[in-house]
């Protein structure tokens, strides 16, 4: 443990005190959610999703490409999502919708007149409900960016950038075992997580959105650094050490499909069909819908995704701590 200890202690001294390290743990973190947040935001996002109970009425809005209708009956989940939820009882009608939707109202309404073109005892009421904003998606998703991040690009660039300096070949003569190496690094790279998702959350406030934060979240981000920490050392120990640029380029290939082939910024629907179950499953999307469920819908997360991280976690510590090696011959 006291290895641990001042080795983690030794990290996070030397890398804290570069302004380039805390402008990729403070400054690119904010300014990716500011990009999303305004530039996807509620001013320029069309809300096209919509729960309804009949689903042959369903099918004729989809028809019409202007909204995306899903067969459902539950008002509550509908609404949890933002999207707007149509309930046709008989000859009723009634459409709830969150508060940021109510200039499409009209248009729905209009589409399922025109598959009742027949029938001119239609009733009609629209109903304003609380939703959740696409600010809070964005946010909530960053989370999940971030874990991703650091614990990717931190281990294979710290770790890189102690080989370039020879300072490995002085850890490697010291007792210092590898397991403890992998761990130091891993702790480090929970730390940098939590300090920037510490501004991400403060920006939160300025959007109007009050996450919910407890032990829970607190416990799952951490096991979610751990997993991309693991990931990270595999890509390092993989690498050549006479070619440490080819960790760097290995890091962005899994880095990049990982964030932007995710739910982190735009729903499962954004997708096409045959790549949705590809980015429901992978791990960014995983963690981001655990996080949603934490902190913004307020909802038990689903077990299957818990049981998908924890397992993943342990894996790639287990393949990270074998692969990432201090010395060559251990």
């Amino acid at each position: 443990m006291k290895n641990i200890f001042l080795t983690t202690k030794a990290i996070i001294k030397d890398n804290l005190n570069s302004k380039e390290t805390w402008f990729f743990i403070i400054f690119f973190p904010i300014f990716l959610t500011l990009i999303f947040a305004l530039g996807f935001g509620a001013g320029t996002q069309v809300h096209e999703f919509v729960i309804i109970n009949n689903s042959q009425v369903g099918k004729f809005i989809n028809g019409s490409q202007l909204f995306t209708a899903l067969y459902g009956n539950n008002e509550k989940e509908a609404l949890l999502h933002n999207y707007i939820y149509v309930q046709i009882i008989k000859d009723n009608v009634s459409i709830y919708y969150p508060q940021d939707d109510k200039y499409l109202v009209p248009s729905l309404q209009a589409l399922i007149n025109q598959y009742y073109t027949n029938n001119s005892q239609i009733h009609y009421s629209s109903v304003l409900k609380y939703g959740n904003s696409y600010y809070e998606y964005i946010i909530s998703g960053m989370i999940g960016v971030v874990a991703l991040s650091n614990g990717i690009f931190g281990v294979t660039g710290v770790a890189s950038g102690y080989y370039r300096d020879r300072l490995v070949d002085r850890l490697a003569a010291s007792p210092l075992k590898s397991y403890e190496w992998v761990t130091s690094l891993v702790i480090y790279e929970i730390i940098i997580t939590l300090i920037s998702i510490t501004p991400i959350l403060a920006l939160s406030l300025l959007f109007g959105f009050l996450p919910l934060i407890g032990l829970s979240f607190i416990g799952f981000l951490i096991i979610s650094t751990l997993m991309f920490s693991g990931l990270g050392a595999i890509i390092f120990g993989l690498t050549p050490k006479d070619k440490l640029f080819v960790s760097n380029v290995a890091a962005n290939v899994v880095t990049i499909p990982l964030i932007f082939l995710s739910t982190a910024f735009f729903s499962i629907y954004a997708f096409p069909s045959s790549l949705r179950v590809v980015v429901q499953y992978q791990p960014v999307s995983v963690i981001d819908s655990i996080i949603r469920d934490i902190i913004v819908y307020n909802v038990p997360p689903n077990p299957f995704y818990i049981i998908y991280v924890i397992l993943g976690t342990l894996i790639f510590l287990a393949l990270g701590s074998r692969l990432m090696k201090l010395r060559e011959f251990e």
